[in-house]
């Protein structure tokens, strides 16, 4: 079982922050992250469309500049990275980086292609991929990126969801949460010998039927064994 930690190692570290993508990477085989715009059309990488909860400012992302994100503290009195200084940190390593495209609340224009052209910059296209919950952000990035691995975010389903990821030509993953085990498409995506990804199991004993699962992701990196690093 592969082990991505979900916005780094953030059960022990603020998440989405440079520590704890840091703690992460000698414990896991991929890290997840989330990607937002700001107005000037800046990568950062935060979870929340608002700064309000992890850090000591207010507002939204997509009204601030670089500049003024930058200005702000975590908890950790750490600031807020850019896409590009973790993509310097994950470069030497060997982990797989998924960048999670956060435009379902708000429709960042572009953002696919800036996210894309960022990781090709540092010639990490084989180790990086893609999802969102947005499905037409996954459209837009098969049309930039004919060769950019996606996976398909869901619950636990959605209609017509086997179609949309033979539409998208996403690779053999789904990331879904532990309720999609046991459902048609999961099934449907087991007899295609498409592997499957979790979120977030945070306790061993919460593990479902791991048939067919190739990864989860979790805060407590070290709470689970990765196949490939032990």
């Amino acid at each position: 079982m592969l082990i991505y930690a979900h916005r780094g190692y953030s059960a022990k570290y603020p998440e989405n922050t440079i520590s704890a993508f840091k703690a992460a990477l000698p414990h896991v085989d991929g890290i997840e992250l989330d990607v937002q715009l700001t107005r000037d059309g800046r990568l950062v990488v935060i979870h929340d469309e608002t700064v309000d909860r992890t850090t000591n400012g207010s507002g939204f992302v997509k009204d601030m500049t670089l500049r003024q994100l930058r200005l702000l503290r975590t908890e950790s009195g750490e600031r807020i990275p850019t896409l590009e200084e973790v993509l310097v940190l994950i470069e030497p390593s060997d982990v797989t980086l998924n960048i999670e495209l956060k435009t379902d609340q708000f429709d960042y224009e572009g953002i696919e292609y800036l996210t894309w052209l960022a990781v090709t910059e540092f010639k990490l296209e084989q180790r990086v991929v893609f999802s969102s919950f947005n499905p037409d952000t996954l459209v837009r990035l098969r049309d930039v990126a004919r060769e950019a691995r996606i996976a398909v975010l869901t619950g636990d389903g959605h209609p017509r969801l086997v179609e949309f990821v033979e539409r998208v030509g996403a690779e053999a993953v789904l990331h879904a949460q532990p309720e999609f085990i046991g459902t048609r498409d999961a099934a449907a995506m087991r007899e295609q010998n498409r592997l499957l990804r979790l979120y977030t199991i945070n306790d061993p004993s919460e593990l479902p039927d791991m048939t067919g699962v190739d990864a989860i992701m979790t805060d407590e990196v070290e709470r689970f064994q990765s196949k490939s690093r032990h």
